[in-house]
């Protein structure tokens, strides 16, 4: 089953390098990179924003301004950064880092390697970090295969200087300094002439934040702007037009959550009868326009490699025998965020097949910036990002984001049986994964992404600017 979870990978690598080579043409430097986002995060700190789509955004500026010790190719395999190279024991417990000796930050002063070991210190419980010599070594505290994979993708994990106060810009040692930050509205990133790595081939990248899908589209067609994130109905109307769309692996799962609270959803019938209801189908092929996979499963199948196990058709026949059998028709209200058109959809349409069992939703809107299940509602329909790259990080994702118990040690048959009994708990019911969908203006050279959806900015050139 592993080999098949990165089947998928591979597959999408190789989709993305002939993307790129239809832009094959010689990379020039110069100009500046347009990108609209509909998300509006209100802080530079991505835990801070309970909204996938804010804390997504975040994290991606802090892929442009912060380094790490190693980062990922598109296959998920961990390359060098801060660190050159790297061993470890044969428990995989004690590792050793060398790290470059020619990083800077962004102000010019050079990275030492007391402040690599302060920025990773939060490594983990039991973990120690030190050095010896140049080199850094880390003790997991126990056996740690996957902590490459870790070291790439935990978030507080970036190599950032110690001592950042609210309120001032950050500083990293990544391609791009940021020096501009409007919460919610704009941001501005500048190349960063230093970098280890080579300059940039753009001179800046300016974001726009609280963009509407259509009108994003619209700059993208006025040539106003040059990635955009666009909701499916746009992207496919893009592609039927001839524009550059691309489309990363399925990394959200659009989800319904219980309220445990309320007694209308303690029943089990209630439960299974609404998730027998639901045509997931229908929802993938019209809201979604065909992207993305109807979801049974938490994990993505290019993730686990099993998700086929889980069933996703709607059996609306045992969905009206478990009503009948309650004897009253339960009357739920379901909650959907106000600025997730795509979630207000789906719950629409969860209502109508819920109506068909028997089972009557009222959707309603959640407050702006809710955090906890509100009180009086008695599901919500949300979205979680499992985009882990592996079982171990997925598994981790999972835990945190939906309390689903963790299988242990990557093993897919493990991992199979936790995903399995947090399923069918029927805490929450699976509905979709869903993809990023980027509508790419013509001027965009070389553009490059990992299949989970993590942009290199750095690499892209605009056509047309100086050589």
């Amino acid at each position: 089953m592993k080999h098949f979870a990165y089947r998928f990978l591979a597959v999408s690598s190789a989709a993305l390098l002939a993307f790129a080579a239809g832009a094959a043409t010689r990379p020039r430097y110069g100009g500046t990179l347009r990108v609209e986002i509909p998300a509006k995060p209100p802080t530079f700190d991505a835990a801070d924003s309970p909204d996938v789509a804010e804390a997504e955004a975040v994290r991606k500026v802090h892929a442009l301004i912060y380094d790490r010790l190693v980062r990922l190719d598109p296959q998920g395999q961990p390359q060098p950064a801060i660190a050159l190279s790297w061993e470890h024991d044969a428990q995989a417990t004690k590792w050793r880092f060398k790290l470059r000796s020619d990083v800077k930050w962004q102000d010019g002063a050079p990275l030492t390697p007391e402040e690599v070991v302060t920025a990773i210190k939060g490594l983990a419980a039991g973990a120690s970090v030190r050095l010896l010599g140049e080199e850094l070594e880390v003790d997991a505290g126990g056996p740690s295969p996957g902590l490459l994979t870790t070291l790439a993708t935990e978030a507080s994990l970036t190599i950032r200087r110690a001592g950042e106060s609210a309120g001032t810009l950050p500083i990293g040692t990544g391609p791009f300094r940021l020096t501009s930050w409007e919460p919610g509205g704009r941001a501005v990133l500048q190349a960063n002439e230093d970098y280890w790595d080579g300059r940039p081939f753009v001179d800046s990248i300016e974001i726009q934040m609280g963009r509407a899908s259509r009108d994003e589209l619209l700059d993208l067609e006025l040539g106003k702007a040059d990635v955009v994130e666009l909701d499916p109905v746009e992207a496919h109307r893009a592609q039927q037009e001839g524009k550059k769309v691309w489309t990363s692996a399925p990394v959200e799962l659009l989800y319904l959550r219980f309220n445990p609270d309320r007694p209308a959803v303690q029943d089990r019938r209630v439960r299974m009868a609404l998730a027998d209801s639901i045509d997931r189908a229908a929802i993938q092929k019209v809201l979604l326009q065909n992207y993305g996979d109807v979801a049974g499963s938490i994990f993505p199948q290019w993730l686990s490699g099993y998700t086929f196990l889980f069933p996703t058709a709607m059996n609306l026949e045992r969905a009206r025998q478990l009503i009948a059998e309650i004897g009253a028709a339960p009357t739920l209200k379901v909650g959907y965020d106000p600025g997730d058109t795509l979630a207000r959809q789906t719950a629409e349409r969860v209502a109508v097949n819920a109506r068909d069992a028997g089972v009557t939703l009222q959707v309603v809107p959640l407050p702006e910036g809710w955090r906890r299940m509100p009180e009086g509602v008695d599901l919500v329909i949300k979205r979680a990002r499992i985009d882990g790259r592996n079982l171990v990080e997925a598994e981790r994702q999972a835990a945190a984001l939906l309390g689903q118990p963790v299988g242990g040690q990557s093993v897919p048959e493990q991992a199979y049986a936790a995903e399995r009994q947090f399923v069918d708990s029927l805490a929450v019911i699976p509905l979709i994964h869903v993809p990023e969908l980027l509508g790419i203006s013509s001027r965009v050279m070389d553009w490059s992404a990992t299949p989970w959806g993590a942009w290199h900015l750095e690499q892209v050139s605009l056509q047309g600017e100086k050589p």
